[in-house]
């Protein structure tokens, strides 16, 4: 496993980041110990209602898009994206000094805490396993989980804009551009 990477996965309409456990910092360190045993922490964000209920209707998707609040879902992971998705969906980016502590902050602090100044869980999901955490930002046409994928590697230092970013495909191509820009920068 890579220091100070992070990586982009797609699966379908949704990108997440997967961050290394050995990589996180602050209060995400917290999932260390939700999490025993992962390698790395596959981080999504979506709409409540759609992403811990299961749509059954063609208006539910219609509703999707339309503002509501959001989660923040975890999943803990043994070994990397790599070696659990396929390579066409994954894209790993070499983070800038300081990106990690940067991009950690950015979804700490998206993520509610209780009295007690824990995340504040939701649901537990089981396909993949994992936990929904509320989140802060609320979930829109113009911040869905892509955008907001986006501004976590826009926020860690890599040239990715969440400008305009509503698709996976628009995040993967940034992620894929940055990708490319990184090897070419390579001696």
């Amino acid at each position: 496993m890579g220091n100070n990477v992070v990586y982009v996965v797609e699966g379908g309409w949704h990108a997440e980041i997967g961050v290394p456990v050995s990589e996180l910092s602050g209060g995400l360190q917290f999932y260390k110990d939700v999490f025993p045993g992962a390698d790395t922490l596959m981080i999504g964000y979506g709409k409540r209602t759609f992403f811990t209920a299961e749509v059954k209707t063609p208006s539910e998707y219609l509703l999707g898009p339309f503002p509501g609040p959001a989660v923040i879902h975890i999943v803990g992971l043994r070994g990397t994206p790599i070696a659990a998705y396929p390579d066409e969906d994954v894209v790993t980016l070499a983070l800038p000094p300081d990106g990690s502590r940067k991009m950690s902050a950015f979804i700490w602090q998206d993520i509610v805490k209780d009295d007690v100044g824990k995340p504040k869980q939701i649901a537990l999901s089981t396909n993949p396993q994992g936990a929904f955490y509320d989140a802060k930002s609320e979930y829109n046409l113009l911040h869905t989980c892509n955008s907001w994928t986006a501004e976590a590697l826009q926020v860690a230092g890599l040239p990715v804009s969440r400008e305009g970013v509503v698709f996976s495909g628009q995040v993967m191509s940034e992620a894929r551009e940055a990708g490319i820009q990184q090897c070419a920068a390579l001696p």
